[in-house]
């Protein structure tokens, strides 16, 4: 993530009964605007908040979770400015019409970007379905510190969502941080897509945070076998979890866990 990802900006702190000027340093949001390109002719979908850093992995991430794209070949180019992002997509996939279908209206908060009704919300799952036990509840409950180890920004602001890969044995294969928690998720999909590294077979998505229903869509996209995190899922992504064969443990500390959908995975 870039240096722009915090900005340092002066505060008055109360304390001990007396106020005190001081410096705070503060996560950093900004607006980009994200345009699609097929042969010359462009089309804005939509203006995105988010942490600055990371833009081409995370319109990367975007549209897999979308279920736009189903792989980086799809994508020939990503152009990235402080305010803009286009992308040059393949026209022997594509075709400009293809976007006029939804608006996409999106922050930094965003799930379900531009959807006005629910029909089409089925995640088609690109994960191998076996009964074979390879999560360990001692990896497990090492999570959230390994995690909260990773997050370089958040110790500076604390005002960052974070989400990680590691692989079946704890160890970090990557972590993203932004604003949005949808955009953390965007980034390390990204990412790990733009690597080759997806389906991320017996590898755990750990989040920072609650478990909403849009983040199990983009971990079933991107064929993540199991996610676990620090707060409480909804009933909707505990149903999706459990449609699309995920792992899905919630409330994970360092001596307990709620497993809600794919017990047969831990071990």
């Amino acid at each position: 993530m870039s240096q722009e990802a915090t900005k340092t900006t002066p505060v008055q702190v109360w304390s001990g009964g007396e106020i005190i000027t001081s410096k705070d340093s503060l996560v950093s949001e900004a607006a980009v605007e994200i345009t699609i390109e097929i042969e010359g002719e462009q089309k804005k979908l939509g203006v995105l908040l988010r942490t600055p850093g990371e833009d081409a992995e995370l319109v990367t991430g975007w549209l897999l979770g979308e279920a736009i794209i189903q792989s980086h070949s799809s994508i020939l180019e990503i152009e990235t400015s402080s305010e803009r992002i286009v992308v040059t997509m393949d026209s022997s996939k594509f075709d400009l019409s293809d976007f006029n279908e939804r608006q996409f209206p999106i922050t930094s908060s965003c799930g379900l970007c531009g959807r006005e009704t629910l029909d089409g919300l089925i995640i088609p799952s690109r994960l191998t379905i076996s009964d074979e036990r390879w999560i360990s509840p001692a990896v497990l409950t090492q999570l959230p510190k390994r995690l909260t180890d990773s997050q370089d920004h958040f110790k500076t602001t604390g005002g960052l969502h974070a989400c990680a890969l590691f692989d079946l044995e704890g160890n970090l294969i990557s972590v993203r941080e932004d604003v949005g928690r949808h955009n953390a998720l965007d980034k390390l999909i990204g990412s790990r897509l733009i690597a080759n590294g997806l389906p991320a077979e017996k590898q755990i998505l750990m989040l920072s945070g609650r478990i909403g229903y849009e983040l199990i869509q983009k971990a079933a996209l991107a064929g993540i076998p199991a996610i676990a995190g620090l707060g409480a899922p909804s009933t909707m992504a505990v149903d999706a979890a459990r449609s699309a064969g995920l792992t899905l443990i919630g409330f994970l500390k360092s001596n307990r866990f709620n497993v809600y959908t794919g017990g047969w995975r831990v071990l």
